[in-house]
């Protein structure tokens, strides 16, 4: 019997307009009325994800940064899983090596970037990626729109927030606009030279650099313990890179309809499209007792 569901948010819950269907929320606030815990396991940061959980009035615990950061359903943070400052010099350095990048640095102050126009080339590039109907061109008005609720700190140098004792560098996203052919050989050269490193993908484009114990399927098998839970109580609802290790850990795993091969190759079973639903299909079946079968 499922006594958990968590689902990731870009590509999965949300919409093509970044937003929560209604038949989403009906669906996640009827299985929470049954006593069926909900939670979110996302790449993004509490500012970008808790305010639209609460707009919808969705109360629920919160996975943040790729599992770098737990928050409970009242939006107390539980624990930071930050890079090493040295570790983070060292990516850097590594980056300079590399044509058409752009890269962010998430911390428990905000995100961190250097440059206005690659952040919102970054941002329509997302968009575009999971909207195959839409234009590159409506793509770009749409994060235009979007970009205005980030609240982004640009710097003219990352050693500004490299050197705050304070600050905790939870991950570094880096983002190309040609794609694999860029990132590949970067992701290759990162684990060869900072073995240290979980390093996923929430999009075609970009790759999401964490702590090694900062992991979604970390973060989903910890709350999981908290709640006296197995994985076999517990089902993960995923689209991309950074989904494949909840996926793979609960023992229902389900991934939507647009999801990237590899996050359905991890994935025991499959639900409809983002656009369709697919959260609120999955949570049906978890509540009508029809589960996913091999």
């Amino acid at each position: 019997m499922i006594k958990l569901i968590v689902s990731d948010m870009d590509g999965t819950l949300l919409d093509e307009d970044m937003e929560i269907s209604q038949a989403n929320i009906s669906a996640i606030k009827r299985v929470q009325s049954q006593g069926i815990h909900f939670a979110i396991a996302t790449g993004r940061d509490f500012p970008l994800a808790y305010p639209l959980l609460e707009e919808n009035g969705i109360k629920c615990p919160l996975i943040a940064q790729n599992g770098a950061q737990y928050f409970d359903e009242n939006g107390t943070n539980k624990y930071n899983r930050g890079l090493e400052k040295s570790t983070v010099r060292k990516m850097l350095s590594l980056f300079s090596g590399y044509e058409d990048l752009h890269e962010e640095l998430m911390t428990n102050k905000g995100i961190y970037s250097d440059n206005k126009d690659k952040r919102l080339e970054m941002l329509a590039m997302m968009i575009y990626d999971m909207n195959p109907d839409t234009s590159y061109e409506e793509a770009l008005e749409k994060a235009a729109e979007f970009a205005d609720k980030l609240q982004i700190n640009f710097v003219d140098d990352y050693q500004e927030i490299i050197n705050d004792d304070s600050a905790i560098i939870l991950k570094v996203s880096v983002h190309s606009s040609k794609g694999r052919e860029v990132l590949d050989p970067l992701k290759e050269e990162l684990h060869r030279e900072i073995p240290i490193l979980a390093i996923t993908a929430s999009s075609k484009r970009n790759l999401e650099i964490n702590h090694e114990a900062a992991q979604k399927g970390i973060a989903v098998s910890q709350l999981a313990k908290q709640l006296g839970l197995k994985s076999d109580e517990v089902m993960t609802i995923g689209d991309n890179l950074n989904d494949i290790s909840m996926l793979e850990w609960a023992e229902y795993s389900v991934a939507v309809a647009n999801a990237e091969p590899e996050a359905k190759q991890a994935a025991r079973f499959e639900t409809s499209s983002n656009r369709q639903n697919g959260v609120a299909e999955a949570i049906s079946r978890v509540l009508s007792g029809k589960l996913y079968t091999d």
